[in-house]
């Protein structure tokens, strides 16, 4: 092999394809979307700014294990938890803002806009690229009494369901996926 033949096979770093990662990156949503572009960005850049925004108060938790947790099979919160803000900044550099939100995106001037859920403390952020993964929200068919109803989409749905359940006598599970059953399955086994 001469001097001149690259052994690099990544076609973005190939010889004549100049295209630079973008200094700093603004990524709406973490969980499995965001945090995915995220570390998979860190791995192709590891001088590239990502900055992700969570409207929820965890990134990385285990979301099979919810109603576990809330039929006491899982007897630990922290054991669904599988990332924290601390331990992604110390192990990818990646900045992580949870319960902060992203209100409104300025395109032409390249900020979001944001707000810290808790406090309401807004300010901008900039950005060079923007990865958009803002994740869904269950659905709550508008039938009398549903506001009375629990979803379990996340860890503080969770923990609003096990607060009712230490005064609840009964409960009806609306949903028959996997997640209903489980929950079901773990109603009854907390009695």
């Amino acid at each position: 092999m001469n001097a001149q033949t690259s052994t690099n096979s990544n076609p973005s770093h190939a010889p004549g394809s100049e295209s630079a990662a973008p200094e700093k990156v603004v990524v709406v949503g973490g969980v499995a979307g965001g945090m995915s572009a995220a570390t998979r960005l860190r791995r192709l850049s590891e001088n590239t700014q990502i900055t992700v925004f969570e409207r929820g108060g965890e990134v990385s938790f285990a979301n099979c294990g919810l109603p576990y947790h809330v039929g006491e099979v899982i007897p630990h919160r922290s054991s669904l938890v599988l990332q924290t803000p601390g331990a992604l900044k110390n192990r990818f550099n990646i900045d992580v803002h949870v319960r902060t939100e992203v209100t409104a995106i300025d395109r032409a001037n390249k900020t979001v806009h944001v707000r810290e859920v808790e406090t309401g403390k807004e300010y901008s952020a900039d950005y060079d690229a923007l990865v958009l993964s803002p994740g869904s929200s269950p659905i709550r068919p508008p039938l009398p009494g549903v506001e009375k109803s629990y979803v379990l989409w996340n860890l503080d749905d969770m923990d609003r369901m096990i607060e009712r359940t230490q005064t609840a006598q009964s409960a009806i599970v609306v949903g028959g996926g996997f997640i209903g059953l489980e929950v079901a399955e773990n109603l009854a086994h907390k009695g």
